[in-house]
């Protein structure tokens, strides 16, 4: 999924009250997420029903297989909407996201994958019912994406442990305890290897053997909070990354995570900045928002979109 850059353009960080000129949405089911139930089916359905209430026009679309959603989603901005509304999970969120953003179309969101990390960053839960609240209020904010060697990202780019513990999860439920979720880290730290990895985040050079390397613009993945610091639109990716490898230290840090209890210490560090660079890329598995990805250069560089993606928010409180 490339995605060609445009010149960055300064935007308003505050929320604002949507325009009322085009009030077309497109409402796409994607009936292959890991998430999706008849219920979800109902609940576009539901929206639908909704907005055309309202006299909004709207158009929903359910797409069998991936190839078909991607064509749906492509179809749907042609139409130059006012939204765009994705039933599906991060994958869905990513492909439909990089299409919006380049078109400049309100995104909306409303969680029916497995994980649903980006829509749990952005609003803070992963309630399907409360996404058509925030969709119909028509209120919008704008956050950040990344690229990664000029793969679009919006969530999280990954390597190493995390991956692993995505392969030996499967298709089993993921953890509630924290007992469980510290033997699901041991398990994928065995079947890691650390590398010799050169890092920069901007003008800064390091090196190390990470078993952890993540990279996020939002603080959530894999329902865990990586990066508590993690802000939606200042421009900023964040690097999470180990010293040596120690397979224990990273059992620790996983469950620690699940509780909600880690500090970021010398053992795994977390660092802020505008560009990233990895290398050497190539022969490791990369997750960019769940989706597998290969990088073919020796190294990846990873930076923040100048044009930022506009996505339905919560009405501003009243002071």
């Amino acid at each position: 999924m490339r995605y060609q850059e445009k010149k960055r353009e300064r935007r308003p960080r505050s929320l604002k009250s949507s325009s009322k000129r085009k009030r077309m949405y497109q409402l796409i089911v994607d009936l292959t997420a890991r998430g999706i139930t008849e219920d979800s089916v109902k609940l576009a359905k539901k929206m639908e029903r909704r907005l055309k209430r309202d006299g909004r026009e709207c158009h929903l679309h359910q797409a069998q297989s991936w190839d078909e959603f991607g064509k749906q989603v492509a179809g749907a901005v042609r139409q130059r909407p006012f939204a765009l509304v994705i039933f599906g999970g991060d994958s869905s969120v990513r492909l439909a996201a990089s299409r919006a953003v380049k078109s400049r179309i309100l995104l909306g969101i409303v969680p029916c994958g497995r994980y649903n990390s980006i829509f749990r960053s952005i609003y803070g839960h992963n309630e399907p019912e409360e996404a058509l609240g925030i969709i119909k209020s028509e209120y919008q904010t704008r956050i950040d994406a990344g690229l990664a060697n000029g793969h679009f990202f919006l969530g999280s780019l990954v390597c190493g442990l995390v991956p692993a513990m995505i392969e030996r999860l499967g298709d089993k439920k993921l953890p509630r305890l924290a007992m469980t979720w510290s033997k699901l880290a041991t398990h994928a730290a065995d079947d890691s290897t650390p590398r010799d990895t050169i890092m920069k985040v901007d003008s800064y050079t390091f090196t190390a053997q990470p078993l952890i390397l993540n990279i996020h613009l939002l603080p959530y993945f894999m329902t865990l909070h990586f990066a508590p610091v993690a802000s939606t639109d200042d421009g900023r990716l964040i690097l999470i990354y180990d010293q040596d490898g120690n397979r224990e230290n990273a059992a620790h840090y996983i469950r620690d995570l699940h509780k909600n209890k880690y500090q970021y210490s010398n053992s795994i560090q977390m660092i802020r900045g505008q560009k990233i660079h990895i290398a050497p890329a190539a022969g490791r598995k990369w997750l960019l928002d769940t989706d597998e990805v290969e990088f073919s250069g020796n190294e990846i560089a990873v930076e923040v979109l100048h044009r930022a993606l506009r996505v339905f928010s919560h009405a501003p409180e009243n002071k």
